[in-house]
């Protein structure tokens, strides 16, 4: 590709980066599975979700980049059995699942090949909030694939695939044996419409015999119970033929396409027999008076659906017990509208002062916008008279809660936001935010002073001069707790930050001590004063982790011991919700030594070090605590990575070293992150309904 950089990643970068949770496959597999049972369809289901070594082979292969991605992260087969509910198919998943692109392999004279029919759609939104944000930062789009033909050509198009299609070598020169498998594939598909015309002859038979309810299963060809027909509708089609007013002619001539969008348009499953068949097809095309009343004294959608073991067993209900997956309370600042980012020293420079910044209000409003648009995103679908501009807003179907309450004089707003676990019976998930402008409490006390300092005036200047902005989000889930299950267990496998607060933190900026970065950043000497407050900061929220190593040869930074940590992978991963900062040793030991010289770490928080000490990593936790790290940490950690989750299988995969230690490192910032205190004392004034 000339003008588009193209994506290139390794399978370990994949592994690591694109984390897709066991209920997108089933999820979606068991959604297109309820929707072709409630039509009656014949057909079988299967579905992968593509391994970071295939999707690495696609980049090699192909040429991605831009707007082009792989859309195929999940995918799902439908086969079935019969040629023309190929169409039916198509039409089932237009109105289930939000439409990208179709496409389907062509079919001509002088070819035989499998047919075949692909979709790609928009993966639901509850489902891509299910997969590792950074996803969607590799190259991958938030789609799936859906891959529909019939049992005839499944049966072999994976040896064709393999043995023709990637296997051409085989057939230079050999046209014969090519010819040979193009007559097989042209009986598979002759045995494809042979079964199509053998029922609908066979349905022509039955039709003329008076033979209704045979007739009916051969011209319809679903799923039904072995129901018998209704004497009086036997009677009334029987006696009406005989009169010629050619009802049961009527119910013949109907497409199966009607059939299938009746039983689609249904709240709930109705039983599929010769009765319920008859009663949708009267509702919408024969519309006689007649059979309407023999079904309505029946009651003949309830007749024969079976008590599930849902309505009849007894639930104790439990109280709801909030785990939280994802939490911040942090300021808002400009740093990223602009498109700049600032570094540790320019953030609190005076010659800063100058340069051009948003004022709190605007940085309050962008971030209504990016809050409110993603509930309109999410939950709009059902709620059909939201608003598309931000207001006061709540509304409740079911399991399914929006609340919103925008103060536009205060500049404050207050959202909470809560669906149903679809795969989960009895979970609930919930995301809550505040968001305020508030007074600067720092130029307010230096003005009365007089003696506003650079730094003052510049985090004035960056916070919108007298005000700021802070946001606080949780994002989580509650259920009833289990006697077996650990309090918190789950918590952090599940961490997620909602999609809103990905978007303020890329598009508008946060300021957490220090301002917040996706790039690699190196302190140099002119910003130890800076990182220092910050580390002594009791209002920091974000962790900080720095990377002390030496210098090489070539005067650039050696990390050699670090093996395969990768600290830019690494600072793109966390950097929503911990600090990464790296420096020269020299630059590193003036930071511990500054640091020993403040209260707060006086008493012997770092382990003594002399020259053979460094390099070093520490992760400087908001309260104080500090953790620290050398080589024999990293050459000696081992990790059991989750890979996959197939029903109750569970594999996992034990590295060792510095990818073992990557993997230990982002797990404590999101354990750290799930289990802190930082909400103590914030009440939210929705009421969530969710005990805490």
């Amino acid at each position: 590709m000339e003008e588009t950089e193209r994506f290139i990643f390794t399978k370990e970068e994949l592994a690591e980066r694109v984390q897709v949770s066991p209920v997108v496959e089933s999820d979606l597999k068991q959604i297109i599975t309820d929707r072709m049972e409630q039509c009656g369809l014949y057909f079988r289901v299967f579905s992968r979700v593509k391994t970071a070594t295939s999707m690495a082979r696609k980049f090699e292969q192909k040429e991605y980049g831009g707007e082009r991605r792989i859309q195929d992260l999940v995918g799902v087969r439908i086969n079935l059995y019969f040629d023309d509910d190929v169409e039916i198919c198509r039409h089932i998943m237009e109105q289930t699942f939000e439409v990208v692109d179709w496409s389907t392999s062509e079919r001509n004279e002088d070819e035989f090949k499998p047919i075949k029919l692909n979709g790609v759609f928009r993966l639901p939104e509850y489902l891509r909030d299910e997969i590792s944000a950074d996803t969607w930062e590799m190259g991958i789009d938030d789609t799936f694939e859906v891959q529909i033909k019939t049992m005839f050509f499944e049966g072999w198009h994976e040896i064709e695939h393999d043995m023709r299609y990637k296997g051409e070598e085989l057939w230079v020169n050999y046209s014969g044996f090519s010819r040979y498998l193009n007559s097989i594939l042209a009986t598979l598909e002759l045995c494809d419409k042979s079964m199509v015309t053998l029922f609908e002859d066979l349905g022509h038979t039955l039709y003329k015999d008076g033979r209704w309810s045979d007739m009916i299963k051969s011209h319809f060809r679903v799923k039904m119970s072995d129901t018998s027909l209704y004497p009086e509708v036997q009677e009334l089609l029987d006696s009406d033929s005989e009169n010629g007013s050619k009802l049961a002619k009527k119910l013949y001539k109907t497409k199966r396409i009607v059939l299938i969008d009746q039983l689609l348009r249904r709240s709930r499953r109705v039983p599929i027999n010769v009765n319920t068949i008859i009663a949708l097809l009267n509702d919408e095309v024969l519309h006689d008076s007649r059979l309407t009343a023999i079904f309505r004294k029946r009651d003949v959608y309830n007749d024969g659906r079976e008590e599930s073991l849902a309505e009849s067993r007894h639930y104790e209900l439990r109280p709801l017990t909030r785990q939280t997956v994802f939490q911040m309370c942090t300021e808002v600042d400009d740093s990223r509208m602009k498109g700049q980012e600032k570094s540790l020293t320019n953030s609190f420079s005076a010659t800063d002062a100058d340069a051009a910044h948003a004022d709190a209000e605007e940085i309050f409003w962008a971030c209504v916008e990016q809050i409110y648009g993603w509930i309109v995103k999410k939950y709009g679908p059902l709620f059909k008279d939201m608003p598309s501009k931000p207001t006061t807003y709540h509304a409740d179907i079911l399991a399914y809660h929006v609340a919103v309450n925008l103060d536009e004089q205060r500049k404050r707003m207050n959202m909470h936001v809560r669906h149903m676990d679809p795969e989960v019976g009895g979970r609930i998930w919930y995301s809550e935010a505040s968001l305020v402008m508030e007074e600067n409490p720092s130029y307010a006390d230096s003005a009365a002073e007089g003696t506003q300092t650079a730094e003052a005036v510049s985090h004035v200047m960056d916070a919108g001069k007298q005000k700021r902005v802070f946001l606080r989000v949780s994002n989580g889930y509650a259920e009833a707790k289990k006697d077996d299950r650990p309090e918190h267990e789950g918590a952090g496998i599940f961490f997620s930050y909602p999609g809103y607060y990905k978007l303020i933190v890329d598009g508008v900026g946060i300021y957490n001590s220090i301002p917040c970065s996706n790039r690699r950043r190196i302190v140099r000497e002119d910003g130890l004063p800076v990182l220092e407050e910050a580390i002594g900061d009791c209002s920091r929220n974000f962790p900080i982790v720095v990377i002390i190593s030496r210098e090489d040869n070539d005067g650039m930074m050696d990390e050699d011991w670090l093996g395969a940590f990768r600290v830019s992978d690494f600072t793109r991963t966390v950097w929503r919700y911990a600090h990464v900062l790296t420096c020269y040793e020299e630059v590193g030991r003036k930071l511990l030594t500054g640091l020993r010289r403040t209260p707060a770490f006086a008493a012997g928080r770092f382990s003594a070090f002399e020259a053979a000490d460094i390099p070093r990593l520490y992760i400087f936790w908001p309260g104080g605590d500090v953790d620290d790290f050398g080589p024999e940490d990293v050459e000696n950690c081992s990790f059991g990575r989750h890979l996959e989750a197939r029903s109750d299988a569970r594999t996992y995969d034990i590295v060792r070293g510095g990818q073992a230690f990557y993997h230990k490192i982002v797990t404590d910032l999101r354990d750290w992150n799930v289990s802190a205190d930082m909400w103590d004392g914030f009440q939210l004034e929705i009421m969530t309904e969710i005990p805490g």
